[in-house]
């Protein structure tokens, strides 16, 4: 990151847009050399919900129960977990998950997201900051095509978990364990944004009579923990399988996708399964 952005500093100046950003004909200096008052680059901490379930299991399985011997997990997970369906599985079931409330896995969520902030800072320079994003924007999908199998029973080449959101599907103790998850991380520290998308299933609400109150008081309880951004679904797997299946007719639904919203029938097939797969809190 730090080589490309002294690459464009010495071969790819941008005159224009630093005739437009305040300081930089003050100061004589190119945008990309110095020249902005508030000069920063981004980047973003991607799959962190993954590694802190994927460590989760090294620690509980081979460390302390001794139930997997290490030889055993990396044969597994070098041929992604093929004739290994049982030992995938107890990855996936046996070990608590980040989500869930559950203060050991999400402190390992936490010290992973501190530590490459912390890192990221001391690639800083003198007006030149880097930024982290605890955000994935669409990227989690693409990159996690070239992330191998995972101690956490995740296959080779499927989505990493989007943001601070928990891996599609783990989160299955309930909306107030999941916040309280995301409550552990080091928003405060995330000086680019950080997210996570949360999917409610329409019974949700079902016997309550102002819903948007309700939605609203739980923000509010998310922002006094100190959690950042929050975007939300509020719909069925079954009416999205339904709206993939035959758009024309039930494919108007609007979801939350990654930082914005776009009706399902128009996203690709893959990021509709990804959506489908992110568990709907009931």
């Amino acid at each position: 990151m730090r080589r490309n952005e002294r690459q464009q500093r010495l071969f790819g100046p941008l005159p224009g847009w630093s005739l437009l950003t305040d300081n930089c004909i003050e100061k004589a200096r190119d945008i990309t050399d110095g020249g902005a008052i508030y000069n920063y680059h981004q980047i973003c901490a991607m799959g962190i919900p993954d590694c802190a379930d994927a460590l989760m299991a090294i620690k509980k399985l081979i460390f302390e129960t001794h139930e997997i011997k290490p030889e055993r997990l990396v044969k597994a997970m070098e041929n992604d977990f093929e004739d290994n369906e049982d030992l995938r599985k107890m990855l996936e079931n046996s070990v608590p998950k980040y989500g869930n409330g559950n203060d050991e896995v999400d402190a390992i969520a936490r010290e992973l997201a501190v530590y490459f902030i912390e890192l990221m800072d001391e690639f800083s320079e003198e007006g030149n900051q880097i930024f982290v994003h605890l955000f994935t924007f669409l990227l989690n999908i693409p990159f996690g095509k070239s992330v191998g199998a995972m101690p956490d029973g995740r296959h080779a080449g499927t989505p990493l978990a989007y943001s601070l959101s928990a891996h599609q599907g783990r989160d299955k103790s309930g909306l107030s364990a999941m916040l309280q998850s995301l409550a552990q991380m080091p928003h405060n520290m995330a000086a680019g944004c950080s997210a996570a998308i949360l999917d409610l299933h329409p019974s949700f609400f079902q016997g309550i009579a102002n819903p948007e109150k309700t939605l609203a008081q739980i923000i509010r309880g998310a922002f006094a923990q100190g959690i950042g951004q929050l975007q939300w679904n509020i719909v069925s797997a079954e009416r999205l399988e339904l709206a993939k299946k035959e758009p024309d007719k039930w494919g108007n639904i609007p979801v939350r996708v990654a930082g914005y919203s776009q009706l399902f029938k128009m996203i690709s097939p893959e990021l509709q399964d990804h959506i489908i797969a992110r568990h709907k809190h009931a």
